[in-house]
């Protein structure tokens, strides 16, 4: 088997699993936010950073306004899955290198750092949510910037020179095979 061929099986692979997490990480999601007054606190606080002081479930209004507002980094995510997959979609026909590989890169550092700062505005709004039950002066706001966004930035900015390079690339290979 060459290379091509090699390329183009993992390819199929990798869009089927892509495939799959665009349909199952919105469906965790509403699970999480529907499901989240019977959840353990563990589990709840595992990706949060607010925690009531007096234990209370969440009203049916703040599970909602909770889900909207974790469909910012959400959108931003399954936006950049949405670009990887149709990376693969190319990569299983046997399209290696073209312009629109580069736009998606592009696309994929530029959802990535659109998650980052999204990500902040919902673990922001989340410490509000569940803290929302606790008495008055007890409730908290935190704005922080962890190592998951850290490194989200880190991988977009790879991402965007990547890109770089790959456009640089496509075009001495278009000028090599304009030249007689």
């Amino acid at each position: 088997m060459d290379n091509l061929s090699k390329i183009k099986k993992f390819s199929k692979q990798f869009y089927l699993l892509l495939s799959i997490l665009l349909v199952a990480i919105p469906l965790l999601d509403i699970g999480f936010w529907s499901l989240i007054n019977y959840l353990p606190e563990t589990l709840i606080n595992v990706n949060t950073s607010g925690s009531p002081i007096v234990p209370n479930k969440l009203s049916v209004q703040l599970q909602v306004i909770g889900f909207i507002v974790s469909l910012l980094p959400l959108s931003a995510l399954l936006y950049c899955i949405m670009n990887i997959r149709k990376l693969f979609s190319f990569y299983r026909e046997g399209v290696i290198f073209s312009f629109e590989h580069v736009n998606l890169f592009k696309k994929t550092a530029t959802a990535l750092l659109l998650w980052v700062v999204l990500k902040i505005i919902y673990d922001s709004a989340v410490s509000v949510i569940f803290t929302f039950g606790n008495p008055p002066g007890q409730r908290l706001l935190r704005v922080g910037l962890g190592s998951g966004e850290i490194t989200a930035l880190f991988v977009g900015g790879i991402i965007f020179i990547i890109a770089w390079v790959m456009d640089e690339g496509r075009i001495l290979n278009e000028e090599k095979e304009l030249t007689i």
